[in-house]
């Protein structure tokens, strides 16, 4: 049996998610307008800079929670040592994505480079700190209340962002009279609080995750390298991994979906683009009480069950939503049930990458949590680039025009926004609620007695 958890992980974990969420909303928000509107790049390098920094994120998702698992742990343990010694290169390196340094050539590679190497450090960060949910919890109940914690921290990130974000930019730029300078800083600022975050969680784990000056002296069981044979195992004998992350990247579709296609509907449905940022405040609220909610959620029903009510339920309000989007005050009433249930799916199905880890160790007899858990940047980034084709494909054949004025939208027109915004978004979550209902048969009972399997295994071994 592990320690049990305590009062500060039950409450403090997550606080690593609150700063890297604030990180990567610049990215999210900001990043095209600065490569745009800021630094002024060409069309041209902008598009370059974005496919080449997509496709090389994309291409090494699988990678991240393989060098964990596959690589020897430092001394403060497999997972909590990369919360250590990786945010303080992410803080340097990020700043340099919000750079123009040199001629347009030059600058260009300098923010690719920051990009890459900022994503390539957090990402092993990232996988560290979420794989610590299987580390620290007892059982799938303890695994969905750390989820819970965590997707909760997350959207308060959005709450506190919406407040912080392109404003402290614009201030920091009249500040240093410099303005690409003050988005410079702001990454760096925000990069400061996960690294803050993640320290904070470094401290509080403290003794809850194997170390390698423990492993040398005593009894301890010493945490070993995973091959890649294994891995591969853990990914073409796991039933569950594959239907999950099938799943999952319907449920990603929709959250990008969603987030890229708002402005379209304020600006051509609603026609009133100040409300935008009300429905950012107003959704990010709602994602809290979701994520809050889905502890006990999850505990009542469990994780899996849990996951496929969310799933419906995020379906049949997106689709409602489809039928009141004309009528604005609806709008709003009906897609904070949409944002709460994503709130809840946040946290629920990182508990089911956890669960599925335990399951791979059962069958292989090998730990490689990190490794199961970074694949959710598979599903992630897979999601990224399939939703920049679904958007223009639905546009352009309502007859779409850049630079329209909006009074003159055709009714054709908002509805092939309002159907991009939410039908096509409902119609990937009923997708998603139908695989993982047929498809993921990881019960409560089952993962029970498979750790039960895996604990008696490791005190044999003792």
């Amino acid at each position: 049996m592990k320690k049990p958890l305590s009062k500060a992980i039950k409450t403090f974990y997550g606080v690593g998610d609150l700063g890297f969420s604030l990180m990567t909303s610049v990215e999210l928000y900001l990043f095209v307008f600065f490569l745009t509107n800021v630094a002024k790049f060409s069309l041209p390098m902008v598009a370059l800079i974005g496919s080449v920094t997509s496709i090389v994120d994309a291409v090494l998702s699988p990678f991240y929670g393989a060098i964990i698992s596959g690589t020897k742990p430092m001394k403060w343990g497999r997972n909590r040592s990369w919360m250590l010694i990786a945010p303080p290169a992410v803080v340097v390196l990020y700043m340099f994505q919000y750079t123009k340094i040199g001629p347009e050539p030059v600058a260009a590679f300098l923010v690719c480079a920051g990009f890459i190497l900022s994503h390539i450090i957090w990402n092993i960060a990232w996988v560290g700190n979420v794989s610590l949910i299987s580390v620290l919890a007892n059982n799938p109940e303890e695994r969905g209340l750390l989820a819970s914690r965590r997707a909760t921290y997350s959207a308060l990130a959005g709450v506190f962002y919406s407040y912080i974000g392109s404003p402290l930019a614009q201030w920091l730029g009249v500040v240093t009279g410099n303005e690409v300078l003050g988005y410079s800083l702001l990454a760096g600022i925000m990069a400061a609080t996960m690294l803050i975050g993640y320290w904070t969680v470094f401290k509080i784990t403290d003794g809850y995750e194997v170390e390698e000056n423990t492993a040398k002296s005593s009894a301890a069981p010493k945490a070993e390298k995973v091959s890649g044979g294994v891995m591969l195992k853990m990914v073409f004998q796991n039933p569950p991994l594959l239907v999950l992350l099938l799943g999952d990247f319907f449920r990603y579709m929709v959250n990008f979906i969603m987030t890229a296609a708002a402005a379209y509907y304020f600006t051509y449905v609603a026609q009133n683009m100040a409300l935008l940022p009300v429905y950012l405040l107003i959704g990010a609220i709602a994602q809290v009480i979701g994520s809050y909610a889905s502890g006990p959620v999850a505990k009542a029903l469990s994780s899996r069950n849990a996951t496929v009510v969310g799933l419906f339920g995020l379906a049949a309000s997106l689709i409602l939503c489809k039928f009141v989007a004309m009528n604005v005050t609806m709008f709003f009433v009906v897609v904070s049930v949409v944002r709460f249930f994503l709130g809840v799916l946040t946290a629920v199905m990182v508990a089911l990458y956890s669960d599925v880890s335990v399951y791979g160790e059962w069958k292989t007899g090998k730990n490689a949590t990190p490794f199961i858990m970074g694949l959710m940047n598979l599903s992630l980034k897979s999601a990224v680039i399939a939703r920049g084709t679904i958007i223009p494909i639905v546009l352009s054949a309502a007859g779409f025009v850049a630079g329209a004025d909006p009074a003159t939208a055709s009714l054709e027109l908002k509805n092939a926004v309002i159907n991009v915004f939410l039908f096509i978004p409902g119609i990937f979550a009923l997708i998603s609620a139908l695989i993982l209902a047929i498809g993921y048969r990881l019960t409560k009972e089952k993962l029970a007695g498979y750790q039960a399997e895996i604990d008696k295994r490791k005190a044999q071994a003792a």
